[in-house]
């Protein structure tokens, strides 16, 4: 339009602007092609300022990330303003919900003169700001990962402990990089038996390749990038209680970041997730865990177990006299097809010590499948997998047993039995049928010289412990006895009374709290017996 009354549309000119009319008068504050009304003095009626206030003070609410537009002289209304660079122009003078950054605010008037000021920073960062996931066990992909420690660095720090759901949440008030690194290195041999042997066996025989992606990092135990025999080596003297074994376990879970895709092969998979820019939060930062070790999936449905023959060892009972050594042969049942064995057995070391142990011609035993690393506290472990099952004949020793009686008095099957506190007692076919392991003594045939088991009290197990024990103690004939526990003070910290029949019985006592040496008692119609334990504090 002309800068006179009554002018017509300028079709020469750009839309909304102003002829150069000899009434009108270039604004060079509003930009050059923009002209000040007809009658202006001055071009200062389009010299537009104001007053742009950002609000970050609060985190919750309507008014979070607010810009408010005031104070807004010279120029002719009405007013639009902009936060966008000079484009998306509204009506109102307040902008709400904004996330932290600069943004160039604009007002332009009714005749489209228009100022911009500085840039306007929006700082929320000071505002909480929730991470939060969860750690799954890729298996299942349901079952959370408990005891795990999930650390965050960067621009804030922290560290929590995962509850059996798996679950994790930081509050940051301030920065946004972070990093999350989730990280378990306890019970390690949790889940792995000599199942998970046989199945890496398998894998490198290649006889069952194992398909999973996630299954195949876990059985790297050693973390070499690979998948090897050694790794089978690895698991089972790790089962036989080898403590160098152990340590070749780099770690007992490995975590992946569940929005990452894994290709084979599945080495340099990230193992933490890192956040940048982050200016709200950020949920669902979540991981797979993978148990290292256990790779067998097959045994773990309890419907499973029984898929396979049961591995019965037989001995020949005998009676302990002080003094004696001898030699006990431990021989299986028939069994059509054997992979993989573990067991251990518990002797009492009061009664007998361990002079050797040899391995028998049931199955393919060398020295390294049997553990005696624990022996001085009576243990005996035999741990031994492969990749094909083979067949076991009836009566064939598996191992034998040489001891010394350091105390008379009982029977070797009340001395010796499975232990399954530690280690499972399990056999394993070829397709990873879990069985179980059982143990039966011949009786004897006669009483020797006159023997008659008598009144016994067995070490506890284990010695030391940490809150709970188990107490076995012999008695001759159906009777009532009572055990009691002293500290050593003297002070009687519990008892137990009830009816025994006769032989062997045992008894499992909680003693939280209890630390140092202390000392049981057997009391009975034929004798009072004592023996002495070790609380080891927690």
């Amino acid at each position: 339009y002309s800068g006179t009354t009554g002018s017509t549309v300028c079709l020469n000119c750009a839309v909304n602007t102003y002829s150069a009319d000899p009434g009108a008068t270039e604004c060079a504050s509003c930009g050059s092609g923009f002209y000040s009304p007809e009658g202006a003095s001055s071009c200062s009626e389009c010299n537009i300022s104001f007053t742009a206030t950002p609000s970050d003070e609060s985190c919750t609410g309507a008014s979070d990330g607010q810009i408010a537009i005031s104070g807004v002289t010279g120029g002719t209304g009405p007013f639009l303003y902009s936060i966008n660079n000079g484009t998306n122009y509204v009506g109102t003078a307040t902008f709400t919900g904004l996330s932290s950054g600069n943004y160039q605010v604009r007002v332009k008037d009714a005749y489209l003169c228009e100022s911009a000021a500085s840039a306007v920073m929006v700082d929320l960062g000071d505002c909480p700001r929730i991470i939060s996931g969860v750690l799954l066990w890729e298996h299942d992909d349901n079952e959370g990962v408990g005891n795990a420690t999930v650390a965050l660095s960067g621009d804030q720090s922290g560290s929590q402990t995962t509850p059996a759901a798996g679950t994790y949440s930081f509050t940051v008030s301030s920065g946004s990089g972070f990093t999350i690194t989730p990280s378990k290195n306890i019970n390690k041999l949790n889940g792995v038996t000599s199942a998970d042997a046989t199945a890496i066996q398998q894998h490198v025989a290649n006889n069952t390749p194992i398909a999973s992606l996630y299954k195949r990092v876990a059985a790297d135990v050693n973390k070499s990038n690979s998948i090897t025999t050694l790794d089978a080596t690895i698991i089972n003297q790790s089962l036989l209680g080898s403590p160098s074994a152990l340590n070749q376990f780099k770690t007992s879970w490995r975590f992946v970041p569940q929005s990452h895709t894994m290709t084979q092969p599945p080495w340099g998979f990230p193992e933490k997730i890192t956040l940048t820019g982050l200016t709200g939060n950020a949920p669902n930062q979540d991981f797979y865990g993978i148990k290292t070790g256990d790779v067998a999936s097959g045994y773990a449905n309890p419907a499973n177990f029984g898929a396979g023959a049961p591995l019965v060892l037989r001995a020949r009972d005998r009676a302990l006299q002080a003094g004696d050594i001898f030699t006990t042969a431990f021989s299986a049942n028939q069994l059509a097809d054997l992979a993989a064995v573990q067991m251990a057995l518990r002797f009492d070391p009061e009664i007998l010590t361990l002079l050797d142990i040899q391995p028998g011609v049931a199955l393919p035993l060398s020295a390294d499948n049997l553990g005696t690393y624990n022996a001085a506290e009576g243990e005996i472990r035999a741990v031994w997998s492969q990749a094909a099952g083979i067949s076991v004949e009836e009566a064939a020793d598996v191992f034998v047993l040489q001891f010394q009686v350091l105390q008379g008095g009982g029977l070797l099957s009340e001395a010796l039995g499975l232990d399954e506190t530690e280690l499972p007692a399990r056999v394993y076919t070829a397709s990873l049928g879990e069985s179980g392991v059982q143990l039966e003594f011949e009786a004897l045939t006669g009483t020797g010289a006159g023997f008659a088991p008598g009144l016994r009290l067995l070490q506890n197990r284990p010695n030391p412990f940490n809150g709970t024990t188990a107490i076995a103690f012999v008695v001759p004939q159906a009777c009532e006895a009572q055990l009691r526990i002293f500290d050593v003070s003297g002070k009687m910290l519990t008892e137990r009374i009830g009816q025994y029949p006769a032989g062997r019985n045992e008894e499992v006592f909680v003693l939280e709290g209890a630390s140092g040496v202390l000392w049981y008692e057997l009391v009975t119609p034929f004798g009072i017996l004592t023996k002495k334990m070790v609380a080891a504090q927690r």
